[in-house]
């Protein structure tokens, strides 16, 4: 099966370059998008599809970029001009070519919505021009560098940093010129233009304004087409019926699956009508809420099935899932001062298939870069001698936008129903130092922890596998402390071009054997997608890639037909003499 895996992922990698850096050569001038940070899309002329933006990919007269909300974009030309496109922005590329007289270049654009900061690195020259269109002005650009934003009434405000800028509207033509700024409103001529104070005021502003849409909550929302639709009323609806074979043993059972997903505004909500029969007769019914999710600036609540939560940096809980189970994650917050973050099982969860485990985290930040932390999560099962709980304190400190150091301290409180009264949960406790690394440039993240805990504790006890182990029976039990264990975990997570995406990360203890996860993601589409996981626990010397403590997880989607893929689900694990096991989950998904 590995050498398949391989020989598939090397077909992959062989016709990679080809989609991700065609060119066509027939365009004279391009714009290639140098910086990507959140989600950007772009509408090329001769499609009717908004695809994912990639780092240097071409765009020419007659595209369109669209950045969406906590997201940038940032375009280059061939004379190292930029022009930098921020959140909830609309650009439409009208014409970048040369002018069939003159041969000068010539670089007109419509800004629908959003703002973007240009940067031209020479003056220009008797014959070229520049121009920026929105919907009530036009920017006629002398200057080498300016501001231009559109709001969603249509409103246009320009800053000239650098040089002269001819605004336009309503037959009224105004030159704002260095260090000056202007703004037109719907239906009215520019108004004359006033100084600048300074950069660092205006930034303030801008947050402050930002604030206050955010605490109001948005009204409208403009879609990529430029056409605003109100939350109220605007219903989006993504369907697909799925149809598939599940096997695990001796268990066969065929399922037919309904899937509706809708979006009102901030409100997801996704659906799952689900038939399993044995080709015999309907072996059950199932009809639930897949998940829901709502998300305000103050206010986020997620409901279905939760994985990679954590808790505490990770010492607490480190990618915690809810597994075959629902909860609910409630977020209240402040953005500048605190809040409050919740983990509860849904009530709606049958008695068979039940999880009752809480969390809680309150912060707060004294300072603007400063956050600090008290943590709990407990498993309060209704047989005593299940109950869990660890509760701790952290600290995080953020010395730029992309770098954090973090210290964080966690406490046993109850293991199997004991509480601190026994010396044996008071002694379970640990400490961590680290860091995290964001590299924008490289769309990774580095991070790296030092750690020191008793030995009968153990760190991200709420993991991905607690619930599923706790049905089995295979959560440690208390013991006595005879030791501290101090350890490294180093890791990283990377995204290329957004087509590959890797995260590795390597465990490593003194009086305990190292672990090594791996996750690797391959999308060449929408629908054509190959992901391999890979996880080994206990790693012994020599190393071996295969052993008894070794799992894979092989997922593939590819497009048979114009709406319909197909879904192969392999999860592979090996017996202590290297003998494989298999589940397999095959799943055809109509695209509706």
């Amino acid at each position: 099966m590995i050498k398949k895996i391989l020989i598939f992922i090397l077909i992959f990698f062989s016709i990679l370059p080809t989609l991700a850096f065609s060119q066509d050569s027939s365009k004279i001038r391009v714009a290639i998008i140098t910086y990507i940070k959140g989600n950007v899309y772009v509408k090329k002329l001769k499609s009717e599809l908004w695809i994912p933006a990639k780092v240097r990919m071409e765009l020419a007269s007659g595209d369109k970029v669209w950045v969406h909300q906590n997201s940038q974009a940032i375009l280059q030309f061939s004379d190292r001009s930029t022009l930098k496109l921020g959140s909830n922005t609309q650009l439409d590329i009208l014409n970048l070519d040369y002018d069939k007289d003159t041969k000068k270049e010539v670089s007109i654009f419509k800004l629908l919505i959003g703002k973007i900061w240009t940067t031209i690195d020479r003056l220009l020259s008797q014959g070229e021009r520049v121009e920026v269109q929105t919907p009530t002005a036009v920017a006629g650009v002398r200057g080498t560098e300016w501001i231009q934003e559109v709001l969603e009434d249509g409103t246009t405000k320009i800053w000239t940093l650098r040089g002269v800028v001819l605004f336009t509207a309503k037959d009224k033509t105004i030159e704002v010129k260095e260090g000056f700024k202007s703004i037109v409103k719907p239906g009215e001529s520019p108004e004359e233009p006033s100084k600048i104070t300074e950069i660092e005021k205006f930034d303030e502003e801008e947050k402050k304004e930002e604030k206050r849409e955010e605490d109001k909550g948005e009204k409208e929302r403009v879609t990529p087409s430029g056409a605003k639709s109100s939350q109220k009323g605007s219903i989006f609806a993504n369907n697909s019926l799925d149809y598939g074979i599940f096997k695990k043993g001796d268990l066969t059972l065929a399922k037919l699956s309904f899937t509706p997903e809708l979006a009102l505004g901030p409100i997801r909500l996704g659906l799952d009508l689900s038939l399993y029969t044995n080709a015999e007769d309907v072996s059950y019914i199932q009809a639930r809420v897949k998940y829901g999710e709502l998300n305000l600036p103050w206010l986020g609540v997620r409901y279905g099935n939760i994985d990679n939560f954590n808790l505490g940096y990770g010492l607490i809980a480190n990618r915690y899932s809810t597994y075959d189970m629902d909860g609910i994650v409630l977020r209240l917050e402040n953005p500048k001062k605190g809040g409050i973050i919740t983990l509860l099982p849904s009530p709606f969860n049958r008695d068979e298939n039940i999880t009752t485990t809480y969390a809680l985290r309150l912060f707060y930040r004294p300072l603007n870069k400063l956050e600090v932390g008290l943590n709990g999560m407990f498993d309060l099962d209704s047989d005593i001698s299940k109950r869990q709980g660890i509760v701790g304190i952290d600290a995080g400190y953020y010395f730029t936008r992309n770098l954090v150091v973090f210290a964080t301290f966690a406490q046993r409180v109850i293991h199997d129903g004991i509480s601190l009264e026994d010396s044996r949960v008071l002694s379970e406790n640990g400490f961590a130092l680290g860091l995290q690394m964001s590299v924008p440039i490289i769309n990774s993240v580095l991070y790296l922890q030092a750690l020191n805990y008793s030995d009968n504790f153990v760190p991200s006890y709420f993991n991905a596998y607690y619930e599923k182990n706790k049905i089995l029976n295979l959560l440690p039990s208390i013991e006595e402390s005879n030791n501290r264990i101090s350890g490294a975990i180093l890791g990283f997570d990377t995204n290329i071009l957004n087509i590959i995406s890797l995260g590795m990360r390597y465990e490593s203890y003194n009086f305990k054997m190292p672990a090594l996860y791996g996750q690797f993601n391959l999308k060449l589409g929408e629908r054509l997608a190959i992901s391999l996981s890979y996880e080994q626990d206990n790693i012994s010397l020599p190393f071996q890639f295969i052993n008894n403590n070794t799992i894979f997880v092989l997922n593939m989607v590819y497009p048979i037909a114009q709406n319909v893929d197909a879904i192969l689900t392999v999860e592979r694990t090996y017996d202590l003499y290297g003998n494989p096991k298999d589940v397999y989950y095959l799943t055809t998904k109509i695209n509706l």
